[in-house]
């Protein structure tokens, strides 16, 4: 019987935290929340809402193919193409 109070009280544990958890992380389900929701989707797939990301051109290498960050070491002779 002492053995079962020792699986007993771990496993009674974990499943209360287990519930705690579930109940703290569920989705709401009113009608509001679901409102709410489509509101939030909605603003996020607006062309207001997306980012502006365009390169920015540096004056002088329109046509430059040089990659940033320091230059690459020297090949020794007779390596690869």
């Amino acid at each position: 019987m002492k053995i079962l109070v020792y699986i007993l009280v771990p496993v009674l544990v974990v499943a209360l935290a287990a519930l705690f958890t579930w109940y703290r992380n569920r989705q709401p389900t009113s009608l509001e929340a679901g409102l709410d929701s489509f509101r939030r989707e909605m603003h996020a797939l607006s062309p207001e809402a997306a980012p502006n990301f365009r390169r920015r051109e540096e004056p002088g290498s329109a046509g430059s193919t040089a990659r940033p960050g320091p230059p690459r070491p020297p090949r020794p002779p007779g390596s690869g193409p």
